[in-house]
This record gives structure tokens, C-alpha cells and sequence, in this order.
């Protein structure tokens, strides 16, 4: 091998090894959020799906129950109270589903509740004081059935 080869080898690994020297120091992570456009997608399969605010703060999940069923939940301001939750039914676990919305105040009891029941649909009804004043169903004979309350739930 001539002199002149040699050198052109060495000055070759040196550019390698600069280039892996630098490319570690230089650059980082990626930010997919730089510039980001939205994004089409056919499919996209995973087990739960976080929404959050601005500072990384809960506001939404759609995933999976803890018993495997699926669940759309969104909170209210403190990122941890749910005002709105669809999924099965927590109330009378009779593995149907139920549409529960709640008020957005920690003090406030009101609450709208349409479900599934053991003999058809609900619709239930709470004032301010979380008692329960407005019931339509569906009676136990498969008649309809409408229950009315005064404030106190009586």
C-alpha cells in the first residue's frame, strides 16, 4: 500500500468515528410535536387512551374497565372527579351498559342516569341534594313505571 492510501484510510476512520462521536453529543429524542400535523391513520389498536390539557392534567379516557369492558370517562376540573361516564353498568352489575352525567361541583349532587336495568331501561333523575326525585323505568310486569319525589327523596 502506498503512503497516499493510508492517509486516505486514516482520514476515513477518523470521519466515522467523528461522525458517531457527534451524532450522540449533537442530537437528542425526537419531538414529533414540532410542527405536527394531524395524522390519518387505518387502524390503531391499543388498551386505553388518555386526553389531557395543556399542563398534562387528566380530562378524558376512553379505555378498558377493570374487568375488560370498555369505558369512556371524562372529568371534571380537578382531573380526577368523573362528570360524564359510559360503560357498564356500576350500579347493578348486571354486565349492561349506562350514561351517567354528573355536575361539575364537588358540593353539587345532581346527576342524570340512563341504564339498563334487569327489566329494561331507566332513566334516573337527582337534585342538588343527590336524592333521587325523578324515576322512569321500565316495572317488573314490562309495564311502564313513572316514580316521583318531593326534594327529600320521599
Amino acid at each position: 500500500m502506498k503512503l497516499r492510501d493510508m492517509m486516505f484510510l486514516v482520514i476515513g476512520g477518523l470521519l466515522v468515528i467523528s461522525g458517531m462521536v457527534l451524532n450522540t453529543l449533537i442530537s437528542g429524542d425526537a419531538n414529533a410535536q414540532v410542527g405536527a400535523k394531524d395524522g390519518v391513520f387505518g387502524l390503531v389498536v391499543c388498551k386505553g387512551l388518555f386526553i389531557t390539557d395543556e399542563n398534562g392534567e387528566p380530562r378524558g379516557l376512553f379505555g378498558l374497565s377493570d374487568s375488560g369492558d370498555a369505558v369512556l370517562k371524562i372529568f371534571g376540573d380537578d382531573g380526577k372527579t368523573d362528570v360524564a361516564y359510559l360503560g357498564g353498568n356500576t350500579e347493578n352489575p348486571n354486565n349492561e351498559m349506562m350514561l351517567q352525567l354528573k355536575s361539575k361541583s364537588k358540593t353539587d349532587k345532581r346527576e342524570v342516569m340512563m341504564s339498563i336495568d334487569e327489566y329494561g331501561g331507566r332513566f334516573d333523575s337527582r337534585n342538588k341534594m343527590g336524592e333521587n326525585v325523578v324515576r322512569i323505568a321500565v316495572a317488573d310486569d314490562g309495564s311502564g313505571s313513572l316514580d316521583m319525589r318531593d326534594k327529600f327523596g320521599r
